[in-house]
């Protein structure tokens, strides 16, 4: 059983091969990278040829019709003591099975591991985007349970979605806690454009003892949400056709339903509403974006929450540009030694940053 499991999901024939070479630049890796792809989608050359040279990345194909399924049945195949997950796109530390590994002989209650990752947008332009913060902090404490649990489920200061970093999309998880997930009965009867946060929210929910690294591990391809129009059949007030924070609090009201638990939330949620509707730069999109919140708060539980929903079109902002090391942030251009994509900052970013193995007590490359 290797040490490690890092699950990818294949929808539309993506290649993720640029990004899975990194991982198995040390041949003595106890890893597995496991990459299942959607019915009907076939498996690019360049990564069906990376499957044939190293044995440790597994290609699988599965019957999933939409992402909420593939995503199980991904993870279902992976057979590592730990388990994260990432998309193509998306970049991952090569020594994260270094840490794991630490974490395993050090810390044995714990069974989730979060930590900051950075948000790269594809389609960012130099000097129209934000700065990047790097926290200069490296070291792995251990997270209050209900402090997660009350920051997910009631949303406590949060944006337009929770602030909660654990699960098993840029996380990782014990075995133990994804198979006790994998045992609760579900049904393929809904679908969503988000499962991470439906394996976020089952991970909090189960998990003994969680563990939070300062030190970024990974790097988020974040492309801009696409609203999603729900099923008929499976239709809730707060939807992804809204927008993300009706997606997350549509993903919310399923996995507590499962549990056979009320879906509660209070005026945090709305203001996250309204944040999700600030962001919007296009007056058109923000009008209708906050109708549509408006017209589910007036219909939820009475009406009690609509009057606190009065979101201000702020239209587009300007970038923040800070540059340098501030309480302990170092703030770097988005554009890093030339990066434009996620892995690309990320190799840059990781040559600034505390080795994994010094964090645990060892000594690894960092290049």
């Amino acid at each position: 059983m290797p040490i490690l499991s890092i699950a990818i999901p294949l929808e539309h024939g993506e290649d993720p091969a640029s990004e899975i070479v990194p991982l198995l630049k040390d041949a003595a890796a106890d890893i597995e990278v496991l990459v299942g792809a959607m019915a009907g989608v076939d498996f690019p050359a360049p990564l069906a040829a990376l499957a044939a040279e190293d044995a440790r990345v597994k290609l699988i194909t599965t019957d999933a019709a939409h992402r909420r399924m593939l995503w199980h049945a991904t993870l279902s195949a992976t057979s590592g003591e730990w388990i994260c997950l990432i998309r193509p796109g998306d970049a991952i530390e090569p020594d994260l099975h270094v840490m794991v590994s630490y974490l395993k002989a050090s810390h044995p209650q714990v069974d989730a591991l979060g930590w900051n990752a950075f948000q790269i947008d594809p389609d960012a332009k130099p000097g129209k985007t934000n700065s990047v913060a790097i926290p200069a902090a490296y070291q792995i404490n251990s997270f209050d349970k209900t402090a997660m649990l009350k920051a997910f489920f009631h949303w406590e200061n949060s944006l337009n979605v929770p602030k909660m970093p654990f699960g098993l999309y840029h996380g990782a998880v014990r075995r133990s806690l994804l198979e006790g997930i994998l045992a609760i009965p579900t049904t393929d009867a809904w679908q969503t454009p988000v499962p991470q946060y439906e394996w976020a929210a089952k991970a909090l929910l189960f998990a003994e003892e969680l563990a939070f690294c300062a030190r970024p591990l990974s790097a988020i391809n974040a492309v801009r949400y696409q609203p999603v129009e729900p099923e008929a059949s499976e239709y809730f007030l707060f939807h992804s056709g809204l927008g993300i924070t009706g997606a997350v609090a549509e993903v919310q009201f399923h996995v507590l339903r499962e549990l056979s638990s009320p879906w509660q939330v209070g005026e945090a949620f709305v203001r996250a509403c309204m944040i999700d509707c600030i962001m919007e730069t296009d007056r058109q999109r923000f009008v209708a974006k906050g109708n549509a919140y408006f017209a589910s708060l007036e219909r939820f539980n009475g009406g009690a929450l609509a009057h606190l929903f009065r979101p201000d079109f702020r239209g587009e902002q300007a970038p923040d540009l800070s540059r340098g090391l501030k309480d302990k942030i170092l703030f770097v251009d988005r554009f890093l030694g030339g990066a434009q994509t996620a892995p690309a900052f990320f190799r840059v970013a990781r040559a600034m940053m505390a080795p994994v193995g010094l964090i645990c007590g060892g000594v690894t490359d960092a290049a």
